[in-house]
């Protein structure tokens, strides 16, 4: 769950690049759903609020206004798991972004800076080790998902491999914080 529930004019304009000003004057406009603070009169901005106005603006939602923070960007393939894989992801509490295809992957990665990453193919970890090296130390979660043997998952020590359905009990674990970073 997210740990603010009001922002700041100046966190708000922060996120999304303007002079706190602006802000004030998005709120007098009515553009942003926001409060006055009793006695001195600062302004306060919902962070559901907030949220909303940035989609309805079609600009960038930073992942720690999201409900916990929690973007799980999937590489998947056609399998009806994969499905099953999605709905565990989101009763643990994450949004799920699911796509088939590489290039909408790459750019749902790039787009989102997701606090998570899993792929159903091996020959998939290399590229979105490049995508995601230049990311400024944020921490991500690489998981490598397959409802087969994959010989090869080894190679990669940064990712968990979870065999799917057998360890869907372990991948809940990892999301929700119990399980560790580690290759299973």
């Amino acid at each position: 769950m997210r740990e603010k529930q009001a922002l700041t004019t100046g966190e708000v304009a922060k996120f999304c690049g303007v002079n706190f000003r602006t802000v004030i004057r998005w709120i007098e406009r009515g553009h942003l759903q926001a409060y006055k603070l009793p006695g001195r009169g600062d302004n306060r901005i919902p962070v559901s609020g907030f949220v909303e106005f940035l989609k309805d603006n079609h600009m960038p939602v930073p992942d720690e206004l999201l409900l916990g923070g929690k973007t799980l960007v999937f590489l998947s393939d056609d399998s009806p798991a994969c499905a099953e894989i999605a709905s565990l992801v989101r009763r643990s509490g994450w949004e799920v972004m699911m796509t088939s295809d590489d290039i909408q992957f790459g750019f749902l990665i790039s787009e989102r800076q997701p606090a998570a990453v899993a792929v159903s193919r091996v020959s998939a970890q290399q590229s979105v080790e490049r995508l995601l090296r230049d990311q400024d130390g944020r921490e991500t979660l690489f998981i490598l998902i397959d409802s087969g043997d994959i010989d090869g998952a080894s190679d990669h020590p940064a990712w968990t491999h979870i065999a799917w359905p057998r360890q869907s009990t372990t991948l809940a674990a990892l999301l929700s914080g119990e399980g560790s970073n580690e290759r299973q």
